[in-house]
């Protein structure tokens, strides 16, 4: 995934103002010195739809905000709407570095009104560990810069659209031949790729992400396959005869 595309206006109006069928919003929490680190990391992920992202930064109310227990001037909230076929990939490295997974609740300081949201959240584990942040807008609403992170097949798109113009490939042809034919192999071995991500079962994505976010709690490989919620899946999964253990063998090498 290349570099996210920069838009302004608000989180509502980027990605609407409910979460749409499986998708889902959440937010990650990280020490700001740790925010370079986390945007290469997410830039180097291939994602089977676009991500819409905000970061939430506090101008005023700081004390207020600190007070509560959240110091926003050291820390950098990223408020993401993923669709859930791509929350494991998005969250994998991070978990792996020790992330952790929590609730949250977002609330309006003194000078604001908006209803308290609750969200899903994953902390670095440098991170304050406060269960609440105040916030002097709604984070919805708030007015700043905006990212799409663009899945595998609007990358192709755009370098599809991004062609030479006419004129340029005729005065250079014969180059411009061979680098094209290049760029065609490429893109070819991208949309393969692509292709065969999108053969997966929706069960079959199912059991992946039900691993992915137990593993997020904590758990370890018994008390996943424990757990009420994978014992759910993996009953449908196995009368579907996908090898379902394999499958978590495989998340914890």
């Amino acid at each position: 995934m290349a570099a996210p595309k920069m838009t302004r206006g608000s989180f509502r109006g980027l990605a609407g103002s409910v979460e749409k069928k499986e998708r889902t919003r959440l937010l990650l929490i990280m020490p700001r010195s740790f925010r370079p680190e986390y945007e290469l990391i997410i830039e180097g992920l291939e994602i089977n739809d676009d991500v819409f992202s905000t970061y939430l930064r506090p101008r005023s109310n700081l004390e207020e905000i600190k007070d509560a227990g959240f110091d926003s001037f050291d820390h950098s909230i990223h408020l993401i709407d993923i669709a859930m076929k791509d929350l494991g990939i998005w969250m994998k490295p991070l978990v792996s570095n020790h992330w952790n997974r929590s609730e949250i609740d977002v609330s309006p300081t003194s000078n604001c009104d908006f209803s308290t949201v609750t969200w899903t959240c994953f902390k670095h584990p440098d991170a304050s560990d406060s269960s609440t942040i105040l916030l002097p807008f709604d984070p919805l609403d708030f007015q700043g810069k905006c990212f799409t992170h663009l899945s595998s097949k609007e990358e192709i798109n755009e370098t599809l659209n991004s062609e030479p113009t006419m004129e340029k490939e005729i005065q250079n042809e014969e180059v411009q031949d061979d680098e094209i034919e290049d760029d065609d192999n490429v893109v070819d071995e991208i949309i393969e790729v692509v292709a065969e991500e999108n053969t997966e079962s929706p069960l079959k994505v199912e059991v992946r992400q039900t691993i992915e976010m137990l593993k997020a709690d904590g758990l370890d490989m018994t008390g996943i396959m424990e757990h009420p919620k994978f014992l759910d899946v993996s009953e449908r999964a196995s009368v579907a005869g996908i090898d379902v253990w394999t499958m978590v063998v495989g998340m914890f090498q």
